[in-house]
């Protein structure tokens, strides 16, 4: 039950953190007006975000292209640092 709540609170907690932009601009995805997620006993909250490609295109990293938000407010992924991915053309 409980993984199943957690799963419903990461949910709805990653429809808080993204807009759907279909373009190519920069998505401000800060939000100081968001509340806190609940705490769970003997766990924490840890915000991340995941790139992905659109249609045709390829993720290219080094990483796993998830980005997780440390606590000087900085996006790292936990293999190469803030190095950014990139999409590349080719993917089906």
């Amino acid at each position: 039950m409980h993984v199943a709540l957690g799963a419903v609170i990461a949910l709805l907690l990653w429809g808080q953190l993204f807009a759907v932009d279909s373009g190519n601009d920069v998505t401000d995805i800060a939000d100081d007006g968001c509340p806190k997620p609940p705490q769970i006993a003997h766990g924490y909250v840890e915000h991340s975000v995941r790139y992905q490609c659109k249609n045709y295109y390829k993720l290219r990293t080094e990483g796993d292209g998830v980005y997780t938000l440390n606590n000087e407010k900085q996006w790292i992924n936990k293999a190469v640092g803030d190095k950014l991915p990139e999409c590349e053309a080719g993917g089906c």
